[in-house]
């Protein structure tokens, strides 16, 4: 057999999950190539070196009061890792510990339960340092309009600090282009209101990975800038959700390098050959409403009549969103589209189109979907057509059915969510054995 060792259940144990193949089929791995994690060391060299902006202890020294910004569960930073030495640059700058607040901080999502915020900001914070989460129909700061015509409601705790400071992630984002940098406050600490006009009213990329020069990124700016917001400390991830890259400093200087970073360690090329495609939702396998939304990519590209498989622990079950709940029916978000429609986006009818034709094509997809964390039924909403699997025995019995013990090739997206197709043509590679299977490494 043809073992891959791929991770599972982000936040909830990130185990081993093996998945094995007969000898006869060609099994392909396609992900980031591996790379070590950063010690605290280097990530504290890293932070007195800061991009585009002076030391975050020497922004901190003559202000009160500060409000680090981190993303929730549903974002796989482990900002465990980075707060510690965040803590040490602010109190080094003069502000102490009981001045700090660390809001987690996940837009219109439900704010996180005491359980996720110990699993996100971990057990070495000194116990005077106030944890809380942005609720977007709480407390608000009403700060007028954005740029692009937003009504600001913003976190009032995070407006109350003098030193804001910003803890993400950078992937690729469906229409974001890139999550990270001026994301941490638009939409992250804003209110309902003001989210739900964003994603309807501006323009975003048109595709995860895309440009961050869009309408959209310029207001997240610009509001970012007219909070207040300090400092950054962006990461990437490597495939066992351990940071290996570090940028920090000026909300936009820094980003934009790590967005770069991103792009290279990312990028992959596509087997479009493929027989079974297998996309491995980790790390942002929490939930069906996060990973189908994020990884679903490969399933697409995948070509007419082969298997397509989706790995995705979801110990959450189907997770919610408020704006975007993931058994909301298609007309009602075409509806809503309409209702923020502008004369400005006359000139983009093919794209609302080619949305909205994505939307129904996927509902076509025969989906072999393991997920333990499901049931049966909790797939119809989006995938009528598809089948739930509790175990991989299983599913692989289903696929030995499908395609018999000849020669298969198999496509194994390892971290889907995180990878950007750079080609459709398949890669020159050397065939792999039965006991290991090809890695391809990630394009340049």
């Amino acid at each position: 057999m043809s073992d891959v060792y791929l991770r599972t259940k982000a936040w909830f144990g990130d185990e081993t999950l093996a998945i094995d193949f007969p000898p006869s089929w060609k099994v392909i791995e396609v992900g980031p190539p591996d790379s070590p994690a950063l010690t605290a060391q280097v990530m504290r060299d890293t932070l007195s070196r800061p991009i585009g902006t002076q030391r975050l202890s020497e922004i901190a020294r003559g202000k009160t009061k500060a409000a680090i910004v981190v993303d929730d569960l549903t974002r796989p930073t482990p900002a465990a890792d980075l707060l510690p030495l965040l803590v040490e640059e602010v109190t080094s700058g003069g502000i102490p510990p009981q001045a700090i607040t660390v809001m987690l901080a996940g837009g219109t999502h439900p704010p996180a339960s005491g359980e996720d915020m110990g699993k996100k900001v971990g057990s070495d914070l000194s116990p005077a340092i106030r944890v809380m989460a942005h609720d977007s129909h709480g407390d608000l700061v009403d700060l007028g309009m954005s740029p692009g015509g937003l009504p600001l409601r913003i976190n009032r705790t995070v407006m109350e600090c003098d030193l804001k400071i910003g803890v993400g992630c950078i992937y690729p984002h469906p229409i974001a282009g890139f999550s990270g940098g001026a994301k941490i406050i638009l939409p992250a600490v804003c209110g309902v209101e003001t989210t739900r006009m964003m994603h309807d009213y501006l323009r975003g990329s048109r595709e995860r990975g895309g440009s961050i020069h869009t309408e959209l990124r310029h207001d997240m700016v610009a509001v970012a800038r007219k909070v207040g917001l300090n400092f950054i400390a962006n990461v990437t991830l490597n495939h066992r959700r351990e940071i290996n890259g570090l940028f920090a400093g000026d909300v936009v200087q820094a980003h934009e390098e790590g967005v770069r970073a991103a792009q290279r360690m990312y990028g992959v090329s596509l087997l479009p050959q493929a027989d079974v495609v297998v996309a491995d939702m980790y790390p942002f396998d929490t939930s069906w409403q996060f990973a189908q939304d994020r990884g679903m990519w490969p399933i697409e590209r995948a070509m007419e009549g082969a298997s397509r498989v989706v790995i995705a622990a979801c110990p959450l079950g189907l997770g919610t969103h408020e704006l975007f709940p993931v058994a909301s029916p298609l007309w009602s978000r075409i509806a809503r589209r309409i209702g923020h429609f502008r004369l400005a986006d006359l000139d983009r009818p093919f794209e609302k189109m080619r949305t909205v034709a994505k939307l129904i094509r996927q509902k076509q997809h025969h989906l072999m979907v393991l997920s333990p964390g499901l049931k049966p039924w909790d797939l119809k909403a989006l995938f009528p057509h598809a089948e739930w699997y509790g175990d991989w025995t299983t599913l692989k019995a289903a696929l030995l059915a499908h395609h018999g013990e000849g020669a298969v090739t198999v496509a194994v997206y390892r971290c889907a969510p995180f990878l950007i197709p750079s080609g459709a043509t398949e890669p020159q590679a050397v065939e792999a054995d039965s006991r290991h299977p090809q890695r391809l490494p990630a394009s340049a």
